[in-house]
């Protein structure tokens, strides 16, 4: 088994949320996350811009297609906004 990350980069509508989160919790995948407050994002080469993540979950699964399966509901996902999902590399 595998952990993934899924980084929101959206304003999905705050009162779906807990309903996703419950059916995550059900799906027995769901190791947590948290909503991101505003951030900079920097880098030697450029100035300083907003950051476009606005919160993460964590996830176990067998693949990213487990993970992918979980994204209906999600308020951000459902109004259009970019989902990054990522393996996290132990080692």
């Amino acid at each position: 088994m595998s952990e993934y990350m899924m980084l929101m980069k959206g304003t999905g509508n705050n009162d779906d949320w807990q309903a996703y989160i419950d059916k995550l919790i059900e799906s027995g995948r769901f190791r947590g996350g948290s909503i991101l407050g505003n951030g900079k994002c920097v880098s030697k080469q450029g100035a300083d811009r907003d950051c476009t993540v606005t919160g993460f979950m964590r996830f176990e699964a067998d693949n990213i297609d487990q993970i992918k399966e979980l994204l209906a509901d999600n308020p951000d996902y459902e109004s259009g906004s970019e989902i990054e999902i990522l393996k996290i590399m132990v080692g």
